[in-house]
């Protein structure tokens, strides 16, 4: 391999992400009611991971699928909604247990929420909050620190001393009450965050 190769493989190519990730991706989904907009969450069955979390539709992206692909399709498995208008991909998260979680922001009907079919084996129920919730409230927070855990690393390989200082870092965790629902976590970062882009203050 030459520079002139190196050239031809860096011409036109599509910066990635160093190291393995899983692909996820979701859908914000609004619903506009006389009293304003709403977001459209999901409550986990207790037949999956986390089960009776809220979170919006979504799941991994497969194969040859694109971000928004994966966000109109996981909406339709677990929830029967396909009448969706996609306004567009939003922002993407990337945690540090090696997952980035893509967002798509789109709008759904009353009609399909009257019409909603429930994957039972993943959905036990949903409900709406309205936008306004998440612009004015302000969330429970607690700084969750997180280490690294290095007891059996391999120290004489890399010539480092035993008390070599490890990078750490720490992640805020927002919860919110609304009603009897409690919606915290990465669904609460993620309607926090749309909720401060929509209102301007991002």
């Amino acid at each position: 391999m030459d520079i002139n190769g190196i050239k031809e493989k860096m011409a036109g190519r599509k910066p990635g992400v160093i190291g393995d990730r899983k692909e996820f991706a979701v859908l914000i989904p609004l619903l506009e009611r006389e009293d304003g907009l709403h977001l459209l969450f999901e409550k986990r069955s207790g037949n999956i991971k986390q089960p009776g979390d809220t979170c919006f539709p979504g799941g991994r992206i497969e194969a040859g699928e694109s971000i928004t692909e994966c966000a109109l399709r996981e909406t339709a498995e677990e929830i029967g909604i396909t009448d969706v208008e996609v306004i567009g991909q939003f922002d993407s998260i990337l945690e540090v247990n090696r997952i980035t979680m893509h967002t798509v922001v789109g709008i759904v009907t009353e009609d399909s929420i009257k019409n909603v079919r429930l994957n039972s084996d993943e959905v036990a129920d949903i409900f709406t909050v309205p936008l306004d919730f998440f612009v004015f409230t302000k969330p429970m927070s607690h700084t969750v620190r997180i280490t690294q855990d290095t007891a059996d690393f391999p120290y004489e390989e890399t010539g480092i001393q035993k008390d070599y200082k490890w990078r750490v870092g720490q992640q805020e965790i927002f919860i919110y009450h609304y009603e009897d629902r409690i919606i915290w976590g990465l669904t609460a970062r993620i309607a926090k965050w749309f909720a401060d882009f929509a209102c301007g203050s991002l």
